[in-house]
Formats: structure tokens, C-alpha cells, sequence
């Protein structure tokens, strides 16, 4: 067995001054080499990873994941047979080398084999005999000191590496440990985003039976309130269920009046979301020239649930035809400590979105997941500047350490082992300038859809010296650093349901104009799209899609709710009619509608359109005032409908109309004659008969008269 063997101590103090003062940090960074072959796997601190089949497994074990001053180490390497034939008779060597891992980037990829260190210090190599399948061999436990180690009051992660070869079969195991001679090292800080959201949804306000469900004890909503209320953390609030609570006024269910409660006498710092949690940076790729806002709540809002305020006295301060209905500001209002911030969805956001957010006023975007170009080396402080865009950015390597410390393994643990942590946090405070930066994490959408412990994490975390908790306030009023954003983009076919999703909008917000209120009609469709929208819908395509698509056909019945009743044919037989159409309004809201009627020919003059006021779902006669002009014939009459703006309804339809007008004239003039005809008729006959009389009384005392005898 060959144990340790040291360097000159000429050249080990050398190497720990020059690393003291950081000058050797980036040829350290420029020992990393290639990616090991896809074969070699990582493995953590001392547990053994699986391998694949046909290999061996090689773990180390160490006595403590940190040494001091005078403190010693205990190592040993053991070796497992996971194939299915006997290994031949091999070779393990266990190695360090004298500098500190210099970053947590090159801390990070020591640990997950993405880079590769040069390890000069031999510390033990032992001959490893032929291995049956299955059958293991654990080297004789081999005990170190710091001097031993060469590690020479540099603080920091040391990385060991234990190698076995057997013939063709080749594999490591990787390991560090942390060296504190009790220099202090610290970083900025770090701060803590915990997002306060519903599960996506299409509704645009939530319903009362899921709010009721959502914010009861062991509810998604409440949950998320037992785990993050009155921690150090900022709280990123859905502005979305602040409405669909105090829209219910006086039908709120208890629990959620209570949650809301819970939630505005939190002690946390806090900022809004957009509403819904609709994600920014989709709706600037689907072309949105500037963030979508809630036009009106109302529609979602029952008058009778808001009653009269009452007065000093007692009595109702408004008659009692006039509720006092919250208005949008008082529906979607919190009181923040954080304003204009904008949180798209995890590696979509490209730098046109960010021009887009700032010029809808927005201040700050902040980025998770992998957002930035460029980033190695140091890591870089949360507050950046991109373009002239502010940011904050979580840090990609802390964010996911942080989510595996809050939710716990299958027996209720921490996930993630304490010594990896606070070896994070020490190879971060070994950067140059590290205690001036202070860092961002966060939590994901959807976090407490499965077991949390933020009490256990955060308490993890005041354990290590290496860090502490800070506000976000505290990370904005740091000076930022110019960054470069990774070209990312929302998947293009969920771009393409969204832009749908905008153009439709549009074409309703014109149709809206029927109503005496549009904003009734406006302000459901813009808070459904904005529900649509929703970051929580990403990880849920299929789900999303068939959302997506039942909002179109519901607009769709929404346009097709104000229509024309299918007219036969009218036969026009008199030079003037009224010919009379039926408009049905199928929707929750009174319309006014205009009927507009125009003939393809001269035989037929419209005198006027007709407006009339349509109740919900009912049906309106329109009398239309028609002349005939000339002759006889066909005429088609098209028939629209439109807003009282002008804006048509409906597609336009058609019906004939066969002109008879001089039919009227034929049987007037028929009817005349037969008048004139018996009128004259009689008169002749009344002449005649006068006559006749006059003539009998003329002759009778000529006949009566006496005679002489």
C-alpha cells in the first residue's frame, strides 16, 4: 500500500499564498478538461451511485465533510462488482491536489463530472483483488491531517477523486472536503422568491366551489401559506385570487375570508404578479405591443352580495336600488413593499420581451432557470442590467439546491445533504469580491403540489456561516452589472394558440360595442385570455390546448350569440309595407342592435334602419318600413346587423321580395268601375223611375174629366 506523499513545502506555501490572494484562481479554472466518457458517473460525497451494466461501483467514504486547522481526515475507498463476470485483479488510487476548487461553477462540476481537475497529491493506492459479480472490497481506512493534505491555511473545497482500473474496466468516484481555518468567509447574502399562486385555470376568476376547496385546511392555496407565511421570504403574489375572494363579498366561503386574512397580516415582504400569473414573456412573443391588464371584473361580481354601506347610524348610505361594488383597483389592490416587478415564465424570456415589459412600465424582470450568456468564472451578483432592462436573476446552481431543501425525501428528510450545502456556499465564498454580491433563489410555480419544508430549509440555512438571508429590496438597491440574456423563446406552437387568443380578442372587444356595457363582455374575455396565459400552464400542454381551444369555441358561440332569424320569401303586393324581420340575443346581457336593410334594385325604397333594445335571451320584432318604386319584379333585400358604433354583428344575410305593387292598381281601378257601374246603373234607373211618375201624374185629370150630356 503506498500512502501520502507530500510536496516540497518550499513550493506548497508557494501555491497557498498565491491562491490566498487569488491570482491563482483562473489557472485553476484552466485545468478543467473534457467531459469524462458518458460511462463514469457521479457520485456524491460517500454514496455510491448506480452504473451501468458491465462495470464496477466505486464509492468513498470519509469520516467528517470538513476539516480544520488541526483536525484529520479519514478515508476509504470501496469497490463493488456490478457486472455479471468476474473483474481481474486491479488497482484503486486516492488523490487531492493542493488548490481549492476557486468558484462554485468549477465546485459544481467537480461534482457532476462536467469538468475535470488535475489531482497531483497521492494519498493511498491499493492493489484490489479479483472481484466475483457482486462481490466488493473496502480498502483499509487511511486517516490524514490538514497538514498531510497540503491544505495549508487556504480555505476552501478540496477535491478527492478515488480511481479504479481492472483490465478494460475503468471508473471513479469524486468527492471534496472543506477546509476552514476559521477565516470568516462569507457571501452577500442571499434572497428567497416564493411564488403565491392557484393551479392554472381558464376562468379568469376562481371558481367559488375550487376557492372554497383551495383555501381550506390541507388546500394548494393553504398549504402554500402554512409553509411560506411569516418566513424570510418575498412572497409573489396572483393578484387573480385577491379578486376571486372579494368578488363573492358576502357568499365568500369562510375559509377563503380567513386565508385572505391570514395572508394581510403576513409579515413577509411581497410583490404582484401579473394577473393570473400570465406569463410575459408569451404574450410579447404572441405579439402584444405592451402587457395585458384586467379591463373589469363586474362581470364576475353579483350586486346582491354587496349591500348598501350602512352609515354612522346605521342607515344605508346609498338607496337600496344602489349596491357599493368594489372596483377593479379594490378587487386586485395589495399593499407590496416591491412594485414593478414582472416574473415570465423559466427560460422563454429573449431581449425583445424585455422591451416590451419595461415600456409597459413594469421596472424589473426576473429571470430563473438558465437565462444568461457568458456567466463563468465568478458567479455574478441577482441584480443585473440587460440592454438597459433591469433584472434580478436567480442563481442556476443555488435555485436548484434550494427547491431539492424544501421538499422532502420519502421519509420526511431534507433531500439534500447539509455538507453539500454549505460546501455550495463555501465554494461561492471563495470568489473574489463574493461577500459584496448578494444572490436570488426561487421556488417554482406549482412548489406546493407535493410535501414542503421551508421551515426545515431556511433553518439549514442560518446554519451555514458561509451565508444569510436577505430582502429583496436589499438585492434591488444593489448596484447592478451588465449582462448578456441567453436567446430563449416559448415554444412557437403555444405562441401561435396565444396570438389566436389575442386576434379573437380583438374581434370581440368590437363586437362588445352591442352591449350598453362592454366592458361586462371585454372584461371576462381579457382576465379568461390572461388565465390562459398563466405560467402553470407550460408544464400542462395537452391539458392547455384543449383549454385553449374550448375558450375559441366559446367565443366563437360569444360572436354568434346577437343573429338574424332565418326570413322566407315576401310576396309585396301594395306600393307600401312593412316587412317585418326577428333578431334573437342569445347572451346574459341587453343588447342594442340596428338593423340595416338595403335593395339590390330601384323597385323597392327603404325608408330607414331600425334600432331596437334587445333583453337577454329574447327575441325582437323589427318592423322595416318598405315602397315600392317602379314595376313589377324581384328584389333582394341585404339584411345586417350592427353595434351602435357601426361595427357589423353576424355575417350579413339576404331574402327576396317579389314586388306586385300594380296589382293594387288593376283592383282598384276593377273596383272603381263596378262602383261607378252600379252607381250609374242606379241613378239611371232612379231618373228613369221619376220620370215614369211625373208622366202617370201629367195624364190622370185628363182622364177623370166630366162630359156634357
Amino acid at each position: 500500500m503506498t500512502r501520502f506523499r507530500t510536496l516540497p513545502r518550499t513550493r506548497t506555501a508557494l501555491i497557498a499564498a498565491l491562491t490566498a490572494l487569488g491570482v491563482l484562481s483562473a489557472p485553476i479554472a484552466a485545468q478543467a478538461l473534457a467531459i469524462q466518457p458518458a460511462s463514469v458517473s457521479a457520485s456524491p460525497v460517500a454514496t455510491p451511485e448506480s452504473e451501468p451494466a458491465r462495470t464496477a461501483t466505486v464509492s468513498i467514504t470519509q469520516s467528517a465533510p470538513t476539516i480544520g486547522v488541526d483536525g484529520s481526515l479519514v478515508l476509504s475507498t470501496t469497490i463493488v462488482n456490478s457486472t455479471d463476470t468476474t473483474l481481474p485483479a486491479g488497482r484503486t488510487t486516492l488523490s487531492s491536489g493542493p488548490l481549492p476548487l476557486s468558484s462554485l461553477t468549477q465546485f459544481t462540476g467537480w461534482n457532476d463530472r462536467s469538468i475535470d481537475v488535475r489531482l497531483p497529491l497521492a494519498l493511498n493506492s491499493v492493489s484490489v483483488p479479483a472481484l466475483a459479480p457482486g462481490e466488493s472490497f473496502t480498502t483499509t481506512p487511511v486517516t490524514l491531517t490538514a497538514e498531510q493534505l497540503e491544505l495549508h491555511s487556504v480555505y476552501g473545497n478540496y477535491a478527492i477523486r478515488a480511481y479504479y482500473i481492472s483490465d478494460s474496466v475503468t471508473t471513479e468516484a469524486r468527492s471534496s472536503v472543506l477546509f476552514d481555518p476559521g477565516s470568516g468567509k462569507t457571501t452577500g447574502g442571499l434572497a428567497i422568491v416564493v411564488p403565491i399562486t392557484a393551479p392554472p385555470s381558464s376562468t379568469g376568476l376562481i371558481p367559488t366551489t375550487l376557492l372554497a376547496e383551495w383555501t381550506a385546511p390541507g388546500g394548494v392555496l393553504s398549504r402554500q401559506l402554512d409553509a411560506a407565511l411569516d418566513r424570510p421570504v418575498t412572497l409573489a403574489i396572483d393578484p387573480m385570487i385577491l379578486a376571486s375572494i372579494r368578488s363573492l363579498g358576502t357568499a365568500v366561503p369562510e375559509s377563503a375570508a380567513n386565508w385572505l386574512d391570514r395572508l394581510q397580516h403576513a409579515s413577509n415582504a411581497s410583490f404582484l404578479l401579473q394577473y393570473a400569473d400570465a406569463d410575459a414573456a408569451l404574450q410579447a412573443q404572441a405579439g402584444a405591443p405592451a402587457l395585458l391588464a384586467p379591463i373589469s371584473l363586474e362581470y364576475g361580481v353579483d350586486e346582491a352580495n354587496f349591500p348598501p354601506a350602512q352609515g354612522s347610524n346605521g342607515t344605508a348610505t346609498a338607496s337600496p336600488d344602489t349596491p357599493q361594488l368594489p372596483t377593479l383597483e379594490q378587487l386586485t389592490g395589495w399593499p407590496v413593499t416591491e412594485s414593478g416587478i414582472v416574473w415570465p415564465g423559466t427560460d422563454t424570456t429573449s431581449a425583445a420581451d424585455l422591451s416590451v415589459i419595461t415600456a409597459s412600465g413594469q421596472q424589473t424582470t426576473l429571470l430563473d432557470g438558465d437565462a444568461l450568456s457568458g456567466e463563468e468564472g465568478t458567479t455574478p451578483a441577482a441584480h443585473r442590467t440587460i440592454g438597459g432592462n433591469d433584472v434580478l436573476v436567480a442563481d442556476p446552481i443555488l435555485t436548484p439546491i434550494f427547491r431539492d431543501l424544501v421538499h422532502p425525501d420519502a421519509e420526511g428528510g431534507i433531500d439534500t445533504d447539509p455538507a453539500h450545502l454549505r460546501a455550495a456556499f463555501a465554494a461561492l465564498a471563495t470568489e473574489p469580491g463574493a461577500g459584496d454580491r448578494s444572490t436570488l433563489v426561487t421556488l417554482p410555480r406549482g412548489w406546493a403540489d407535493t410535501a414542503v419544508n421551508i421551515d426545515a430549509a431556511i433553518s439549514l440555512l442560518d446554519s451555514i456561516p458561509e451565508t444569510h438571508i436577505v430582502s429583496l429590496a436589499t438585492l434591488r438597491a444593489a448596484p447592478s452589472t451588465a449582462a448578456t440574456l441567453r436567446d430563449h423563446s416559448v415554444p412557437q406552437d403555444r405562441i401561435d394558440l396565444a396570438r389566436t387568443l389575442l386576434e379573437r380578442e380583438q374581434t370581440l372587444a368590437k363586437f362588445a360595442n352591442a352591449l350598453e356595457d362592454p366592458a361586462l363582455l371585454t372584461g371576462r374575455e381579457r382576465a379568461q385570455i390572461l388565465s390562459l396565459l398563466s405560467v402553470g400552464w407550460s408544464s400542462q400542454y395537452s391539458g392547455w390546448d384543449g383549454a385553449v381551444r374550448e375558450h375559441n369555441d366559446q367565443t366563437t358561440a360569444t360572436l354568434g350569440g346577437i343573429t338574424l332569424a332565418p326570413t322566407e320569401q315576401f310576396n309585396m303586393v301594395s306600393w307600401q309595407s312593412n316587412l317585418g324581420f326577428s333578431v334573437r340575443n342569445d347572451l346574459p346581457y341587453p343588447v342594442r342592435v340596428t338593423l340595416e336593410v338595403e335593395s339590390d334594385n330601384l323597385r323597392l325604397a327603404i325608408d330607414s334602419s331600425v334600432t331596437r333594445e334587445i333583453k337577454p335571451f329574447t327575441t325582437e320584432k323589427f318592423s322595416v318600413p318598405v315602397r315600392a318604386r317602379i314595376g313589377n319584379g324581384q328584389s333582394t333585400l341585404s339584411l345586417s346587423l350592427h353595434a351602435p358604433d357601426g361595427t357589423q354583428l353576424g355575417a350579413p344575410s339576404s331574402v327576396r321580395v317579389n314586388v306586385r305593387a300594380d296589382w293594387e292598381i288593376i283592383g282598384s281601378v276593377t273596383l272603381g268601375s263596378i262602383v261607378v257601374l252600379l252607381l250609374a246603373g242606379g241613378l239611371f234607373r232612379t231618373v228613369r223611375k221619376r220620370r215614369r211618375l211625373a208622366a202617370a201624374a201629367t195624364d190622370s185629370p185628363t182622364q177623370k174629366a166630366p162630359t156634357d150630356g
